[in-house]
């Protein structure tokens, strides 16, 4: 029983020693490689527990997650010979573990070819476009040939390019104030026209308004003028039908009409003593005056 329990002592005192030289695990963010005296032997690309020759296989572990590349901002002249700063960043992955082990062996070393490829990429397509169609219309296209164009030089390295991207295409500092104060000088301009546009709608809007208010009031004007008239022709028919029944009445009545617009206040009047206003005068009820007694 002795014997047993040392052997049993011996043999988990050489796995505690010897498990590290036998098995290595690559877990679910990991691709692997393992190599004999330098020579690939293995490729792991899964995660799990893999076994190796002790003392003899080495293993090296990449990242299987994206990949960022980075580039610096650099100022660069477009197709209008014009500067400008621009940002970019690409994102790949690890396809080819064997391939990208003997190119660029590290991935700080890969960034740093990728950068340079992304980079020079850049640089002829932003030397093909004008200033204004990069920061307006034209980063989508730039970007999509950057990434097209970059992914067969990036494959010889066993890396998968996904996707570039522009961060930032700016003016430089020297230029950017002037820059600013002409795209403030062209929104006022446009903001001018259009409240100008709007002030001459609002014009043409209220003449039509007012024009259209004089022809109602003319309109009702006309209807009131030509009903009035109506009214003062049948009230001039009714008058000489009232006068036509006493030819007397009207007499008189125009002779007091007369009167009235002749004589002022306090004005004194000689008239006959057989004249109808004196006869009048003396009884308004148009009655002879009473004799007077001698």
């Amino acid at each position: 029983m002795k014997f047993v329990a040392v052997l049993l002592v011996i043999g988990a005192l050489a796995a505690g020693i010897l498990g590290p030289q036998i098995f290595f695990v690559v877990d679910e963010k990991q691709v692997a490689i393992v190599t004999r005296f330098g020579e690939i032997q293995q490729e792991v690309k899964n995660a799990g527990l893999y076994a190796k020759t002790p003392f003899v296989d080495s293993v090296t572990y990449f990242e299987k997650r994206l990949l960022i590349f980075d580039a610096p901002p650099d100022s660069l002249l477009t197709k209008d010979k014009k500067r400008l700063i621009i940002d970019v960043y690409a994102r790949g992955r690890i396809v080819n573990p064997s391939l990208f082990r003997e190119t660029v062996r590290t991935e700080s070393q890969a960034a740093s070819r990728a950068v340079d490829i992304i980079s020079s990429e850049m640089r002829a397509e932003i030397a093909g476009d004008n200033q204004a169609e990069i920061i307006t219309t034209s980063r989508e296209p730039i970007m999509a040939r950057i990434r097209e164009n970059s992914k067969p030089k990036l494959a010889e390295f066993g890396i998968e390019l996904v996707d570039v991207r522009i961060k930032r295409a700016d003016f430089p500092p020297e230029i950017a104030e002037s820059v600013y104060a002409r795209m403030q000088a062209e929104r006022k301009r446009k903001a001018d026209k259009e409240r100008a546009e709007g002030a001459e709608i609002d014009a043409t809007v209220r003449a039509d308004v007012d024009r259209q208010a004089t022809i109602i009031v003319a309109n009702a004007e006309k209807t009131a003028n030509i009903t009035r008239g109506e009214g003062e022709a049948q009230a001039v028919q009714i008058f000489a039908d009232a006068i036509g029944s006493d030819l007397d009445f009207y007499s008189f009545q125009r002779s007091l009409e007369a009167y009235q617009n002749i004589f002022a206040e306090k004005s004194t009047i000689v008239v006959p003593a057989d004249s109808d206003l004196f006869q009048f005068l003396q009884s308004p009820a148009g009655l002879p005056a009473a004799p007077t007694e001698n």
